[in-house]
């Protein structure tokens, strides 16, 4: 993947990570039980209160001197906390929310950029961006944002479930 270049993924697979990402928002505003993600199967350290959502294959790359470097096909591991991505070498790059200063989610191009300000932002690009975006935009804007922010309208059902009827009170959430 180079800077610029849009890849195409079968249609399977950007549905199946567009599931996973509506499921990750139930799960956050606790609508549905969570996924147990065990961690220390995954070689990670996690820190005090910090939870494992979702583990994903993705495309990392990082914005240097005005370029974007050569994509890197990474595992993603998706917390509360943080983004931690593993390098091919191994080595382990945390990319924590608490610090970003920037996020941008284009769902429809299929990427995420993070911005730390230091003049290097980092792309997380392919299907699972959808749910690195669910993910960050739960932890830096909270619950409601999950149903209101603009970046995951590619995410939301635009019309009732087939088992809710028109006009009934029950209220349906909008990501399912």
């Amino acid at each position: 993947m180079r800077a610029g270049e849009r890849t195409a993924y079968p249609t399977a697979v950007v549905s199946a990570a567009a599931e996973d990402a509506r499921a990750l928002a139930l799960e956050l505003a606790g609508m549905n039980p969570p996924q147990r993600i065990d961690a220390m199967a995954l070689g990670v350290v996690t820190e005090p209160g910090e939870e494992v959502l979702r583990a994903v294959m993705c495309w990392v790359r990082w914005r240097v001197d005005g370029q974007w470097s050569e994509a890197l096909w990474c595992r993603g591991i998706v917390t509360t906390q943080r983004l931690l991505v593993r390098l091919p070498d191994g080595s382990l790059r945390s990319q924590w929310w608490s610090t970003v200063v920037g996020f941008d989610a284009d769902l429809h191009a299929g990427h995420v950029v993070l911005d730390y300000g230091d003049g290097r932002p980092r792309q997380i690009a392919g299907p699972a961006a959808a749910v690195v975006a669910v993910a960050g935009i739960y932890v830096l804007y909270g619950t409601e944002a999950l149903v209101k922010h603009p970046s995951l309208e590619p995410l939301r059902a635009h019309e009732p479930p087939p088992d809710v009827e028109r006009g009934s009170k029950r209220q349906s959430w909008p990501l399912s």
